[in-house]
């Protein structure tokens, strides 16, 4: 039928052997017959077309419909080569198509058809009558089916595919309402659809809007592969399809693969100018070679670049290869567990080796079976292990807390833009980098709130030692009033007045000489002060350099750190020079007068003499008063007790006066605590947004997945560890005391109360406004808990330990953690926790493009959670790295639809050495592999067929109850 090749078959065989990509599998059209498939196959056993490996008959059809184009629709039959006598069959089922035209019946063969077209146009002969009986020739749909139905060869050894195109597919008839159920049931009746655009593609696959993969299953039976040809009708169309729309399908060079196409039709067939881009070929191991193990049958086995199954019955080897690649690709950075062939043949594995060869052409170093395993160089880790033992350890309960955490940790990290590390080469750099400046700032106002709690316990001291002072104030003041009348009693009759006025000027001296006193503090505070600014200008430089040490990432130039330098705003030296040299003459004037005074010492004495002449004059005037030595002595005494009791009286009155005040200071460090309090949980909260920042690109991949993954969501909070809090309130009371703190567990049981959620979850203000509650409420608790064994003046020590333990916040942390459908990783089972982990390795690593190697990734989960939650991530995996799983699962094989499996199968050694170890490998599609998954995973055909059976399952009720659940 509309052939212009012009009989030039060496132009054409020519065209195919020459084709850019090469040509591998050639299916070859003729309409309702295969004469010219027959004859590219007699030229391919003459020595043609070398490259092609599989050809195979494709027979278009037409049906008794026509199109709004006006041709009748076509079907394509698609025919396995696979048995010797496949083209004697093939013509035996064309043969049992029939049409009846004017009451004569017509097969399908060239005869007939040739009689056919004699009849519509009498005088044509030869090929042209055969093409035209083809072109008038219609097969009805319900013809096609019974034949299909009625004949088993046919049904394993056929495909159907329907032609989409407006022209002659079924696109001609679907704007005819009255032809909607006959193109549904054309499209349900096929196997594959015959379209290269992205539009099909995009359909079929159930990926359009509006047309969910269930829905497609449902109307039109499954999911169907597009596959796409040149179509040639003449010579310079060969192998050139329009816009290089090639059709790639990945699988055996067997028929075997377009059936598996069938049912995989989106990870099976792709149509563009290239291919899917596979994994790395440096990061995919090509072939593994072992030397000097004996027991190993097949020293050499060559690796698919997706996915591999490695299945077999228990003990037959398959954690052995898994171990042995991961030995050759120094991925055995765990110990491998006792259970692990490795470990249980240690003693017995001396000389044996294993070498890997990657798809790069690159050969690593051959390495030792035996131990050592570990190693410690990461550079030399080029594939990721998940053993049985560590994959057990990970998701044990002292795994959550290492192990486990640090994997979310590393995926943290690799999901982290380059640009926002921050040049971290770890996550605990990049955690450092963003969070320490925030800590050590926490810890400095803790600092601060230790010593504003000492400033408050002193206040509060003033305070309760206030009456006790007033107190003390009356009892002073009548000692001096009894003691200054002892002194007029003690002198001698006539030498009152003498006594009074030595009384007076003993008051002057001493008022005097606390003028001196009072500058000479003065003098040494300021003295004190010139060695402190001295101090802070020599450890200025270090100051500076640690600042440029800590902050070197700013990236400033040496000169610009010397704007950092701290200076006194004025020349704080020379002031206190001056200030010292003032207070220094001061003082001297006050002792020796100043120079050229002249003091008229006839005159009642006043505190603006000098000391020295206040001194001469009172010690002149005892002298003048004349009393014995004894009651000299005694009024000594009496007028040196006079002069330091008027002295402290003095200072207790300022004490008293300041003491007066402590309140109302005490309230502004109150609300000075509360307001550093408020910015030390705000460091808090900082520390928060600072980790949910590293977190985030983790967190919208989690985000915008499905399934299970979509369950997965990183949570950063506080965490409050409220008993240490109560236990260290709890050393600071005595539990035995009335008061609401009476026990132990009493404290934590209030803070649990009235503090807990605040802590956790709470703004700044909140918290601060929580804890200031807490001590107003239970201050009078607190105070009643006071130990007995607390003296008087230890009192203020333990207030401020009181202040400091209310205002710590030792006991917060910032947490950062997993969390799986709202429940912590640590509460969940070792089956979930397993799916956790996989689906971190498998759906969220996307930038290790190293080999997974995973044994038995099933182990503790149930057949629905490995279908719906694995199978779907280990077909992504596989796109961009290599994955190596040991299973017994039918799902990870089957399901995943792998692209190599590796059947394991063990001899036993009669000598009790190490068994003999055989690996056979194919694809899913070689028949003799898929009998061996089987019998292997199913427990054989007769297993499987007598489950399916029972379980009495339909694929169209499957699909309407995954509909079903899927809009429910």
């Amino acid at each position: 039928m509309n052939d212009e090749f012009g009989g030039d078959w060496e132009g054409y065989l020519q065209a195919l052997e020459n084709a850019s990509p090469l040509i591998s599998a050639l299916g070859v059209t003729d309409y309702f017959g295969i004469q010219t498939y027959r004859e590219v196959r007699r030229r391919k056993a003459e020595g043609r077309l070398p490259g092609i490996q599989l050809l195979f008959p494709n027979v278009e059809v037409r049906l008794d419909v026509k199109t709004e184009k006006g041709p009748g629709i076509n079907l394509h039959l698609l025919f396995s080569p696979f048995d010797s006598d496949h083209e004697e069959r093939i013509e035996r089922t064309l043969r049992r198509f029939t049409i009846e035209v004017d009451g004569e019946t017509f097969a399908c063969v060239r005869d007939d058809l040739a009689r056919l077209g004699k009849k519509h146009i009498p005088g044509v002969s030869g090929a042209t009558a055969v093409s035209e009986g083809a072109n008038q020739f219609k097969v009805s749909l319900a013809q096609l089916k019974q034949v299909f139905r009625s004949d088993d060869w046919l049904q394993q050894n056929c495909l159907i595919a329907a032609c989409a195109s407006s022209t002659d597919g079924t696109a001609g008839i679907q704007h005819d309402d009255s032809f909607a159920s006959f193109r549904q049931e054309i499209l349900r009746t096929a196997h594959v659809i015959f379209a290269g655009t992205p539009s099909e593609r995009t359909f079929w696959l159930g990926q359009k809007e509006g047309s969910p993969p269930a829905w497609i299953e449902e109307t039109f039976g499954s999911l169907k592969p597009c596959l796409h040809g040149s179509d040639a009708h003449r010579l310079d169309l060969v192998a050139a399809p329009a816009q290089d729309r090639f059709c790639w399908i990945k699988g055996d060079l067997s028929f075997e693969a377009l059936r598996q196409a069938v049912l995989e039709p989106e990870e099976r067939v792709w149509i563009g100018a290239e291919p899917p881009t596979p994994p790395p070929s440096s990061s995919c191991i090509s072939r593994v070679e072992i030397f000097g193990a004996p027991w190993i049958e097949n020293k050499s086995l060559d690796l698919n670049q997706g996915m591999i199954a490695i299945i077999g019955p228990r003990g037959s080897g398959k954690t052995a290869l898994a171990d042995i690649i991961a030995v050759g690709a120094g991925a055995m950075t765990n110990s491998p567990g006792a259970s692990s062939f490795l470990y249980r043949a240690a003693e017995q594995l001396l000389e044996e080796q294993v070498q890997l060869t990657w798809y790069s052409g690159e050969t690593s170093a051959a390495k030792a079976l035996g131990p050592p395993w570990q190693t410690d160089d990461l550079q030399d880790e080029n594939a990721r292990y998940l053993s049985q033992h560590f994959v057990e350890e990970l998701c044990s309960s002292a795994g959550l807390a290492s192990e486990l955490r640090k994997e979310m940790e590393r995926l943290v990290f690799l999901e982290t833009d380059p640009t926002d590390r921050l040049e971290a080469e770890s996550f605990d750099q990049l955690v450092d980098t963003a969070v320490n400046p925030i800590r050590e700032r926490r810890g400095e106002l803790q600092k601060a709130i230790d010593r504003i709690s000492d400033e408050v316990a002193r206040e509060e001291s003033l305070k309760d030692r206030l009456p006790d002072q007033k107190k003390a104030c009356v009892v002073l003041e009548k000692q001096l009033e009894s003691d200054r009348k002892q002194l007029g009693q003690i002198l001698p009759k006539g030498m009152q007045e003498r006594g009074r006025e030595l009384s007076r000027v003993e008051t002057v001296c001493r008022a005097a000489e606390a003028q001196v006193e009072n500058l000479r503090l003065r003098r040494k505070s300021a003295d004190d002060l010139r060695a402190e600014t001295q101090r802070i200008l020599a450890n200025e430089p270090s100051r500076v350099s640690e600042m440029r040490r800590r902050f070197n990432a700013a990236g400033l130039e040496l000169a610009d750190w010397d704007l950092f330098q701290m200076v006194f705003k004025g020349d704080v030296a020379a002031l206190l020079t001056k200030k010292l040299q003032e207070l220094d003459q001061t003082i001297d004037s006050l002792i020796n007068g100043k120079p050229g005074l002249v003091v008229n010492e006839t005159l009642p004495p006043t505190v603006d003499w000098p000391v020295i002449v206040l001194r001469r004059h009172r010690d002149q005037l005892k002298k003048d008063v004349g009393a014995d030595a004894g009651k000299q002595r005694t009024f000594d005494i009496l007028q040196r007790a006079v002069n330091e009791n008027d002295l402290k009286l003095g200072r207790l009155h300022e004490e008293i006066k300041h003491a007066e005040g402590a309140d109302m200071r005490r309230r502004t460090l109150l609300d000075l605590r509360k307001e550093t309090y408020t910015s030390v949980v705000d460091t808090f909260v900082e520390e928060e947004e600072a980790l949910r920042t590293l977190y985030l690109p983790l967190a919208a991949s989690f985000h915008q997945s499905t399934g299970a993954l979509s369950k997965l969501k990183f949570v950063v909070q506080r965490s409050v560890d409220i008993v240490s809090w109560a236990s260290e309130g709890e050393q600071l009371l005595d539990l035995r005391n009335a008061g609401e703190f009476r026990g132990q567990g009493s404290l934590a049981n209030h803070a649990q109360m009235y503090l807990l959620k605040p802590w956790r979850g709470g703004t700044s203000e909140e918290v601060a406004r929580a804890i200031e509650g807490f001590r107003e409420h239970f201050g009078k608790d607190i105070v009643a808990g006071r130990p007995g064994t607390i003296a008087t003046e230890n009192r203020p020590r333990w207030n401020q330990q009181v202040g400091a333990w209310l205002y710590g916040t030792h006991h917060l942390r910032v947490r950062y953690s997993i969390e799986y459908d709202g429940v912590p990783i640590e509460q969940l089972s070792p089956g979930t926790r397993g799916i956790v982990l996989l689906l971190l390795y498998l759906a969220v690593d996307h930038h290790d493009r190293r080999p997974l190697i995973i044994d038995q990734p099933e182990e503790n989960l149930d057949p629905n959670s490995v279908f719906r939650e694995l199978v779907p991530h280990f077909r992504q995996a596989r796109k961009r790295r290599q994955v190596i799983i040991v299973t017994h699962n039918a799902n990870l094989v089957v399901n995943a639809d792998v692209d190599q499996v590796i059947v394991a199968a063990v001899t036993s050694s009669p000598t009790g050495g190490l068994p003999t170890m055989s690996y056979r490998s194919g694809s899913l599609e070689h028949p003799t592999i898929r009998r061996l998954v089987c019998d292997i995973l199913e427990g054989g055909e007769r297993a499987f067929l007598e489950r399916e059976r029972r379980y009495r399952l339909r694929w169209g009720q499957a699909i309407g109850d995954a509909s079903a659940g899927e809009h429910s």
